[in-house]
Formats: structure tokens, C-alpha cells, sequence
């Protein structure tokens, strides 16, 4: 074969050679521009933010009315985020970020906490606000994180790993002599509760109240005495119910319940005497309705919403806490 044929091949092979390289080095500028983006922190409208849908609804529900009620007590917050992936960013720094965006805690105390879960990445940490180092010093977050978060994390039962790390720092922050919130805090602090409240037990609430007020009244059109004493059993019920449960909406709908039976109960037993008293030729000429039928729906995914959203108080951060994988 001719020289000629040889360079070819010779310049040929190179040319795919410079070309492969220069794919490789797209590919790696690429990955590396992909793991450079910071992932964005997230807006948070509750105590808890699941962007991985790692946790169940009534999960969420438990671990957001723990926190309300200790921001409620003592004025302290929590907030947990939970994310897919960090991309490369140190799980400390996207901590920081998040303490730095969200301010959890009250202004000038401090009193924050934010624990994060990076899912894909397998890792977690416990950022523990200024004011709260002293009740929850580095040593203490990463036991919290070894011997209770991460081993029931292994297990992926991340619901109980939450729980038990969760009540571990309410326990310490309750041990705390912080400042108590101001009463417009606890004012916001108990819509927040409330509005939570309503929204996991909405239906609850409107079936009781209405057929509370609809039981009680009913009677009325025959005697007021019968009335009086369809609303005092309703009520006996209701308060015993929420003594034995402790939720009030279950108490409220007991209560409904009660009335109603009891309402239609005392309409039906009349009716039946008024007949019998008249010989059987009684006619109530009417049928009673309640005019209308409805449906009540929550229209929400487990997500907190309410008028009143949660959100950081401006508190600070410096560094503290402890991480941990699994």
C-alpha cells in the first residue's frame, strides 16, 4: 500500500481520538455543571415539608401538631425538611442555607431547630439555632442522630426514627429556661393549631356542629323541655367522648350524632303517641327533610394550609449540630 494510504489511516485515527476526548470532556463538564447547581431550598408552609412524599399523611399531621404545640409552650420551633438530594452540596452547607433562608426560631433567641433529610444521599443532620446549644450541644444532636434517627432510618422506617428524634429535642428544649412567647404569638400560635386541626378534622367539625344544632332543635317543635333535654344529653356525650379520646373534633361529632338520633328519636316516638292517641287517623301531613344534601371534602393532599401559614420568627444560626449517614 501506498505512504499516502498510511498517513490517511494514521490522520483518521486521530481525528476520532481528538473526537472521543472531546465527548468525554463535554460529558464531564456537564456532570460537573449538573452537581454544581445548589438545590433550592424550599418554601415552608408547616412544621414538616416532605418533598419526597417519605412520610404518610397522618405522619405529618403527628410530627406538626408535637411542634405546634411546643411553639405554642415555649415558643421554640422545628422544621424538617426533607429532600431528595443535596447534589453534591455538603449537607452542612444546605443546613445553612436553609437556616440562613428560613430563620427558624424566634429573633434574638434563637431558639431554632431545622432537621434535614437528604433521602438519595442517605444522609441527615440536626442544625441546632444559637440559643438552643446550650440544651442541645453538638455531642447531644449526634447521639440523638446515632441512637435514635439513624438506626430506625437503616430499617426505612422513617416515620418512628422522626418521632423518637423529634420528642428527644422537645424534651430537651421544654428542660430549657427560654423566654415565654408573647401573647400575640400565642394568639398566631393557637389559628395555626386550630386551622391544622380543622383541615385534618374539618368533616368531623361540620357533620357534629350540624347535626348538633339540627338534633336540638327539632324538638323544639314539639316541646321545649324535650329540646333542653336532647342538647344536655349531647353534650354529656360529647364531653365524655373528648375526655376519653382528647381530640375535640371526635367530642364535637359525638355530640352531633347524639342529637341528632336523639332529635329524630323524639319526633318519631311523638308522632307515633299523637297517632295512636287519635285513633290511629293521625296524619302529619309533612314529611320532614333537611333540604339538603352535601358532601364535605378536605381538597388538600397532606400538605399544611391554612389563612395562616408557618414560618420562621428570624432566628439565627452559627454552625452547631451534627450529621450523620445510614
Amino acid at each position: 500500500m501506498s505512504p499516502s494510504f498510511w498517513n490517511n489511516q494514521v490522520h483518521n485515527k486521530g481525528m476520532i481520538r481528538r473526537g472521543l476526548l472531546a465527548v468525554a470532556a463535554s460529558m464531564v463538564l456537564f456532570a460537573s455543571s449538573i452537581q454544581g447547581q445548589e438545590v433550592a431550598i424550599p418554601d415552608i408552609q408547616a412544621p414538616v415539608t416532605d418533598q419526597v412524599g417519605l412520610l404518610s399523611s397522618s405522619a405529618v399531621q403527628q410530627l406538626n401538631q408535637k411542634i405546634l404545640n411546643l411553639q405554642k409552650e415555649k415558643g421554640s420551633q422545628i422544621a424538617i425538611l426533607i429532600i431528595s438530594t443535596t447534589n453534591g452540596e455538603p449537607i452542612e452547607d444546605y443546613s445553612m442555607r436553609a437556616a440562613e433562608k428560613l430563620k427558624i426560631g424566634r429573633q434574638g433567641v434563637d431558639d431554632g431547630i431545622i432537621i434535614t433529610i437528604a433521602r438519595d444521599d442517605r444522609k441527615a443532620r440536626i442544625e441546632v439555632g444559637y440559643g438552643l446549644e446550650g440544651a442541645v450541644p453538638d455531642a447531644t444532636a449526634n447521639r440523638i442522630l446515632d441512637t435514635q434517627m439513624l438506626p430506625a432510618f437503616k430499617k426505612g422506617d422513617f416515620e418512628a426514627g422522626l418521632n423518637r428524634g423529634v420528642d428527644s429535642l422537645i424534651a430537651l428544649i421544654r428542660g430549657e429556661a427560654l423566654p415565654e412567647p408573647s401573647a400575640m404569638e400565642k394568639v398566631g400560635q393557637g389559628f395555626d393549631t386550630f386551622a391544622q386541626e380543622f383541615q385534618m378534622w374539618g368533616v368531623f367539625y361540620i357533620i357534629g356542629v350540624t347535626f348538633y344544632f339540627i338534633g336540638g332543635l327539632v324538638p323544639m317543635l314539639l316541646s321545649r323541655w324535650k329540646s333542653a333535654l336532647t342538647f344536655l344529653v349531647a353534650t354529656i356525650v360529647g364531653v365524655t367522648v373528648y375526655l376519653i379520646f382528647g381530640v375535640l373534633p371526635i367530642g364535637i361529632f359525638a355530640a352531633g350524632l347524639t342529637a341528632f338520633l336523639m332529635g329524630i328519636f323524639t319526633v318519631t316516638i311523638t308522632a307515633a303517641s299523637q297517632a295512636s292517641a287519635d285513633g290511629g287517623s293521625y296524619s302529619s301531613g309533612s314529611s320532614w327533610s333537611s333540604g339538603s344534601s352535601s358532601s364535605f371534602s378536605s381538597g388538600s393532599s397532606s400538605s399544611f394550609s391554612s389563612g395562616s401559614s408557618f414560618s420562621g420568627g428570624g432566628g439565627s444560626f452559627g454552625g452547631g449540630g451534627a450529621s450523620g449517614s445510614w
